[in-house]
């Protein structure tokens, strides 16, 4: 039987993992996934990401296409995204981009606690119960990935509270696909609505300076054609 496209569970996986924190209460915030302020706050930034330092002129910046977390040169994730002008939107996309290798990372190391994983994520919140199932999964079926995986289309909000910015991204899985560990094959599918997801997380800024902000809650909207080829 073939494989469906890894993107048409990201939902699903979401899902459950807000069912399984449904009972965890905790202090550092809403449990819904949402930040007061964040719908009156979002403003449109033509995207994306990096900075590993944050307090360093634009033109000092790294670029975003860079990362310390490295994969397996099977495995491409391409930013379609320009740095913003503002340092802390520029680290909040950074971080973002960094949440989706670390997912990846974690698949290949085959480790749902993978350190990597844990170094981008907000303890008990959605983003981390995601990643962590997600990569389970993957494990339990003895599945790594392989192909290119792009996102594109990215805004950010302003910085809430001095430490919340929602970031939200398309992302097209159509030359991404599982392969088996075992036997080293690739579990190819045909592009469909289900290669393409609109992603949307809430960026945390790190108490220590030039750590990298970290994923705090998950949202995905599947087959989401419209917003991601239109």
């Amino acid at each position: 039987m073939q494989l469906p496209r890894r993107a048409a569970s990201l939902a699903a996986v979401a899902a459950a993992s807000a069912v399984l924190l449904a009972g965890c209460g905790n202090d550092d915030g809403p449990s819904d996934g949402k930040i007061e302020g964040a719908d009156s706050a979002k403003k449109t930034s033509a995207a994306p990401t990096p900075t590993k330092g944050e307090d360093a002129p634009k033109e000092e910046r790294p670029d975003f296409r860079t990362s310390d977390i490295t994969l397996p040169e099977d495995i491409k994730l391409v930013f379609d995204w320009e740095q913003p002008d503002d340092p802390e939107k520029a680290a909040a996309l950074d971080g973002a981009a960094d949440y989706m290798r670390a997912i990846d990372h974690g698949t290949v190391k085959q480790d749902p606690k993978d350190p990597v994983l844990a170094r981008h994520v907000v303890p008990l919140q959605t983003a981390e119960a995601f990643a962590t199932k997600k990569v389970q999964i993957d494990v339990d079926k003895g599945y790594t990935v392989t192909g290119t995986e792009r996102y594109s289309k990215a805004e950010v909000g302003d910085v809430v509270d001095g430490k919340l910015a929602e970031v939200s991204f398309c992302m097209d899985q159509s030359k991404l696909f599982s392969k088996e560990i075992k036997t080293g094959k690739v579990l190819r599918t045909e592009e469909s609505a289900a290669s393409y997801m609109r992603l949307t997380l809430v960026m945390q800024k790190p108490d220590q300076k030039n750590s990298p902000w970290k994923a705090r809650t998950f949202e995905a909207e599947e087959r989401a054609v419209k917003q991601c080829k239109d």
